[in-house]
């Protein structure tokens, strides 16, 4: 679909953008699920597990010892690259120290990792292995102690092999909204103890369940399906813009959204014919074309600055800046999970450019962040003040304002 009109171009954007598939049912749905595992611990799970995963299960645990030597040599090689690149930027964003120090005293900020996280990897049709490296590594980064990674049976080769990479040694097999029941509550039957908090994207029910347990457990946040943004102007390769429009709409949920904007009616006239024309032969067809179909989207706007409108207002996932010199359009981009320049592109970003592929959905990119090291980091705050007249005098002052006298009491008595 190619659409001129600016206000019609906002109006579609919006809708894209905020596309919600939640329904009550499925939420009652979800919620059922999480309260039965809770209450019904080991026997609960597997029965989900017969019936959405098809499979009886006695042992959920799974052993990933000599999984990575079992993985084909270019793939190895592959999984060592992608590790290197994330490691080496989730080092880089390891927080500095943060310090404030007078003759009052000294104020600073103390970071601790978390003990434990549950990380879920999805499986099914596409099982995301590169998400093993984008959540585990982080974690790692950050030296969280205990790390369980959940996935639906039965959990692929690739999955197993970046745990045995990694060293992750406490893995279940199980998918799902059971899952997310099972790292808020723990499965004592098997000594699954609960974690502090879960990192990973999901399909809808996973997200529905990760936001029911917020509270009981931590959460990275509630991630939806994958969105791109292209901005684009005469000077790119249409073959290649069309592929990467294409990329981020074949997750297979139907959910995906992809939309290009460009300044340039020829350039989005032949993205359009290159895109129908690549369809014919991929073998994710079907599932491009019902996301395509429903959140496809390109729009010719009068100038740059008009697309980039556009795409602040989507405050997409990822967005790539097609345009030559492209850095200069930076300081303009107020919402985005990702920004990819000059020949960067998303599917690099999704596996081994080094920050994580975790990213905001759904316009949470206007006031959320990627997953990081900082995720599984607690800040805490010292206060080391010496005693000083001004400043208890003061404080007694507005806890008087507020009421609350032992407050002010305590404070007069800082001084002894």
């Amino acid at each position: 679909m190619i659409i001129k009109q600016f206000e019609e171009l906002k109006t579609k954007v919006l809708s894209i953008a905020s596309r919600n598939q939640a329904t009550e049912e499925i939420e009652k749905t979800v919620k059922n699920i999480i309260d039965e595992v809770r209450s019904g611990g080991l026997k609960a799970v597997q029965k989900f597990t017969l019936k959405f995963d098809k499979k009886q299960i006695d042992n959920f645990k799974v052993s990933s010892e000599g999984a990575f030597e079992q993985v084909e040599p270019e793939q190895q090689k592959a999984i060592k690259l992608a590790a290197k690149r994330i490691k080496a930027f989730q080092e880089a964003c390891l927080p500095k120290q943060y310090f404030l120090e007078d003759e009052l005293g000294r104020l600073e900020v103390l970071f601790r990792p978390l003990e434990s996280a549950g990380l879920y990897i999805p499986g099914g049709k596409a099982p995301l292995v590169s998400t093993l490296l984008m959540t585990a590594i982080p974690a790692l980064t950050a030296k969280v102690e205990r790390i369980i990674i959940v996935s639906p049976p039965t959990i692929h080769k690739g999955i197993l092999a970046v745990a045995d990479y990694l060293g992750l040694k406490e893995i279940y097999q199980i998918g799902g909204v059971q899952a997310i029941g099972v790292l808020a509550f723990g499965l004592p039957e098997i000594g699954l103890e609960p974690v502090d908090k879960i990192a990973g994207p999901g399909n809808l029910y996973v997200t529905l369940a990760k936001k029911l347990v917020y509270g009981q457990v931590g959460i990275d946040a509630l991630y939806g399906p994958s969105e791109l943004v292209i901005i684009a102007d005469e000077s790119q390769n249409p073959k290649a813009l069309a592929c990467d429009l294409m990329s981020q709409l074949e997750h297979g949920s139907g959910l995906e959204a992809a939309c290009l904007f460009t300044n340039s009616d020829q350039l989005a006239t032949a993205v359009l014919k290159e895109f129908e024309t690549i369809l014919l032969n991929q073998p994710n067809k079907s599932a491009i074309e019902k996301a395509w179909q429903k959140f496809g989207l390109i729009g010719v706007t009068e100038n740059l600055e008009q697309a980039i409108e556009l795409a602040n207002l989507f405050a997409p996932e990822h967005l790539e800046l097609k345009i030559e010199n492209s850095h200069k359009y930076i300081s303009a981009i107020k919402h985005a999970g990702a920004v990819f320049t000059n020949q960067s592109n998303e599917a690099l970003g999704d596996y081994l450019a080094g920050p994580s592929h975790c990213l905001p959905t759904n316009r949470s990119a206007r006031f959320s962040s990627g997953l990081s090291v900082c995720d599984f980091l607690k800040r805490m705050s010292l206060i080391d003040l010496k005693p000083n007249q001004e400043l208890i005098e003061a404080t007694a002052v507005l806890a008087r304002m507020e009421g609350l006298e032992a407050h002010a009491q305590a404070a007069l008595n800082a001084k002894l």
